[in-house]
């Protein structure tokens, strides 16, 4: 290249290449705490997002949750993510309506009324097809599945299974309960009218103990249990069907960038459902199950078929 040619990048091509980094638009990413699975997300988004990206990790108060993000309106960032309950309402009550905002990792989304002209997320849970499907590849003997639940917190949840339910030729037991200490009588009403249980989260019988109580039931009665969490697995629940924390950092990356760049309003979005599943199989409780000699290898066939990563537990 001769001088010329070069003087000539350097007076062009550079100052324009700078200009154009300089105008790269601010994400800022709020996190409900510093949680290892709330890193993962910002990889992943990292990965995906065509913008700068700073954090903010919020502290455990609603009213230093609320200054903080109102530092973060002063600045007028092209998006924020918010990660988590505490980030997402937050972000939801003290945001301008021009800031847009994209929950994530927000179990249950739903009760906390996060909804607006200018927000939108992704699901942390699915919409109970996939769980259900999985028992279904289980054994085609699987026909009542049941869900212990609060009705006053979970009504609308197994709504929405007995919906996906009946479309696979299934149906949903509900098993009531408003306390923890009516586990056992609610559990042994249940025996011989459930062909599986399949767990949800609510604020009466998402414990600890709760779950312990539905392990045992279930290996007693040689049933499959569908958890929510590989932990759960680990204690003993059959399987359970959880988004990779870091697939759901790229599929709000990509969400961001159709915000961002192509000027969609969040408000006109339906939150998303998790494009990513991990399955976790506990291979002892598997094994054990009644009527189902090859319950590990079915439900391996099943997660490859669908292209969900396994781990497994012993």
């Amino acid at each position: 290249m001769t001088r010329w040619g070069l003087l000539w990048v350097w007076l062009v091509v550079l100052p324009w290449e700078a200009s154009a980094q300089a105008a790269r638009p601010k994400v800022v990413v709020v996190k409900s705490s510093g949680l290892a699975s709330y890193a993962s997300v910002v990889a992943g988004f990292s990965a995906e997002v065509r913008a700068e990206v700073s954090e903010v990790v919020l502290e455990d108060s609603a009213q230093a949750a609320s200054r903080a993000l109102q530092r973060i309106a002063a600045q007028k960032p092209a998006l924020v993510l918010a990660i988590g309950p505490l980030a997402a309402n937050s972000a939801r009550r003290a945001l301008e309506k021009d800031v847009p905002v994209l929950f994530a990792m927000v179990p249950y989304y739903e009760k906390y009324g996060l909804e607006g002209p200018n927000l939108t997320g992704i699901a942390l849970t699915s919409d109970f097809r996939p769980e259900l499907s999985s028992l279904k590849a289980l054994s085609a003997s699987i026909k009542r599945v049941g869900i212990l639940h609060d009705p006053r917190f979970s009504a609308g949840l197994v709504e929405s299974a007995q919906s996906a339910a009946s479309a696979l030729g299934m149906s949903i037991v509900s098993l009531e309960t408003d306390g923890q200490g009516k586990l056992d009588k609610v559990l042994a009403n249940a025996k011989d009218k459930v062909d599986a249980l399949l767990m949800v989260a609510d604020k009466t019988v998402g414990n600890a103990a709760v779950v312990q109580g539905l392990i045992t039931f279930c290996a007693a009665q040689r049933l499959p249990l569908v958890g929510l969490t590989p932990s759960q697995v680990k204690e003993g629940a059959t399987l359970a069907l959880a988004p990779s924390p870091v697939t759901i950092g790229q599929q709000a990356g990509r969400l961001a960038n159709r915000i961002i760049h192509e000027r969609i309003d969040p408000g006109a979005l339906a939150v998303s459902q998790p494009e990513g599943l991990d399955m976790a199989v506990n291979l002892s409780a598997a094994s054990k199950l009644g009527g189902s000699k090859d319950a590990v290898m079915e439900l391996l066939r099943f997660a490859a078929k669908r292209d969900f990563p396994v781990r497994v537990f012993e």
